[in-house]
C-alpha cells in the first residue's frame, strides 16, 4: 500500500464517573475527562487516539478546535506518514502548541494516525515501533489523599495480589510520614514504594521530604517541584537521597531534552496524551536510551504498554484501576506483575459503542 488517505477526523468528549472521588496535592476529582479522536481513512481502517484528564473541560474545549482547525489540515493527507502529518498540524499552530491544550489535541490526532498505520500494516503498534518485548512490568498507582489509611493499604494489597510488586502513593498532607509508616507496617518491606508530590514543594521543602522518604526506602520522588522550573528540579535531583521521576508535564522532544541534559530525573515519564502523541513519545524514549534513563510512561496504560514495549529504555507501566467495566472492547489484564502487548493490529484500544453513548458529553 503506497498511500492511505485521511477521509476525516472526528472528536468526541466523554465524561466517565469515578467509583469514588480521588485527590492529590492539586485537587479532588470525581470523573475522568476523555477526548477521543477517530481518524477515518478512505477504504481503510479507522485509527483511535485519546487524551485522559482528571475532571475539567479539556475535552469539550478541544473538540471544536480539532474538528474546525486540525481536521481540515489532515483530510487528504497520508495516514501512513504520521511524521509528515504531525509537522503539518504543528507548523501553523506553533504559538498554540508550545504546551497545554494545543499539544493535547495534537497528541490525540497523532496517536490515532499511528493506530491507523499499524492497522493498515496488520501489525501491533509495538511491532511497528520496534518490537523490543511483548510484556512490560507495571506498578500500582493510587494512594490518593482522599483515601483513609485503611483504604490505601487495601488498594496496595490488592495490587500485590495481582503480582504487582511496586505501589505509588500521593504526598501533600501533614500526615505523609504517618501514612507511609502505616503502609510499610501493613504491607511489609517487600513492596517497592514510590511517592508523588504533584509539584507541591519548593526545593528546600522537597529536600526535607526526600530525607523522610529515604528513611522508609521509597525508591522515587515524583514531581517534587513545579514542572516548569527544570533548574529547581535539577537542583533537587542533584541533592536528593531518593531518585527523581518527572516528565508527565513536559512537552515534545525539547522539554525532555532539557530534563535529560540537566540530569534532572532518573526516571522519565512522558504522557502520550500530553507530550505530542506517539511521534514525540518515541523521541522521548530515544533520549531516555541515549542518557541511560529509565522510561516509565504516565497514565494511559492501554496505549503506553505498546510504546514502552517498543524500546529498550521501557521500564514500567503506570497501572491504575479507574475505568468502569466494559468501557473498552478488550481488557488489558495484568499477569505476574506484567501487562502484555495486545496481539492485534494497532494499539488495541477501542471504546465500546455503549460507552460512547453513555458517557458522551
Amino acid at each position: 500500500m503506497a498511500e492511505l488517505k485521511i477521509a476525516g477526523v472526528e472528536a468526541k468528549s466523554l465524561k466517565v464517573p469515578l467509583a469514588r472521588a480521588i485527590g492529590s496535592a492539586n485537587s479532588t476529582k470525581s470523573e475522568l475527562d476523555y477526548l477521543v479522536v477517530f481518524l477515518h481513512t478512505e477504504d481503510g481502517p479507522t485509527g483511535c487516539g485519546f487524551v485522559m484528564g482528571l475532571g475539567g473541560e479539556t475535552s469539550t474545549t478541544l473538540v471544536p478546535y480539532i474538528e474546525k482547525e486540525l481536521a481540515p489540515l489532515a483530510v487528504g493527507q497520508d495516514a501512513l506518514a504520521p511524521e509528515a502529518l504531525w509537522t503539518r498540524l504543528w507548523g501553523p499552530n506553533k504559538p498554540r502548541m508550545r504546551g497545554g491544550l494545543g499539544v493535547q489535541a495534537l497528541s490525540a490526532v497523532d496517536t490515532a494516525c499511528w493506530d491507523a498505520l499499524a492497522k493498515a500494516a496488520g501489525l501491533p503498534l509495538a511491532r511497528v515501533l520496534g518490537g523490543f518485548r511483548n510484556t512490560v512490568p507495571v506498578y500500582g498507582s493510587g494512594g490518593w489523599l482522599t483515601f483513609t489509611d485503611a483504604e490505601m493499604v487495601d488498594e496496595c494489597m490488592g495490587f500485590m495480589e495481582k503480582g504487582i510488586g511496586a505501589y505509588k502513593l500521593k504526598l501533600g498532607t501533614n500526615r505523609d510520614e504517618e501514612r507511609i509508616r502505616n503502609l510499610r507496617d501493613e504491607a511489609g518491606e517487600s513492596v517497592v514504594l514510590f511517592a508523588d508530590a504533584n509539584q507541591k514543594y519548593n526545593p528546600r521543602e522537597a529536600l526535607e521530604v526526600a530525607a523522610m522518604l529515604a528513611e522508609y526506602d521509597v525508591r522515587w520522588f515524583e514531581e517534587p517541584v513545579p514542572a516548569d522550573s527544570v533548574d529547581d528540579l535539577a537542583d533537587v535531583a542533584g541533592r536528593s537521597p531518593v531518585p527523581i521521576a518527572a516528565g508527565e508535564n513536559a512537552y515534545m522532544r525539547w522539554g525532555f531534552r532539557e530534563i535529560c541534559e540537566r540530569r534532572a530525573a532518573a526516571y522519565l515519564q512522558p504522557d502520550v496524551g500530553r507530550c505530542g502523541g506517539v511521534t514525540e513519545f518515541r523521541k522521548a524514549a530515544h533520549l531516555a536510551e541515549a542518557y541511560n534513563l529509565s522510561l516509565c510512561a504516565h497514565l494511559l496504560q492501554e496505549v503506553s504498554v505498546s510504546l514502552l514495549a517498543a524500546t529498550p529504555s521501557g521500564c514500567m507501566v503506570e497501572y491504575v484501576e479507574m475505568l468502569p467495566p466494559e468501557t473498552l472492547t478488550r481488557d488489558f489484564p495484568v499477569s505476574n506483575g506484567c501487562m502484555g502487548v495486545p496481539d492485534v493490529p494497532g494499539h488495541g484500544v477501542e471504546f465500546t459503542h455503549e460507552a460512547i453513548r453513555r458517557y458522551g458529553a
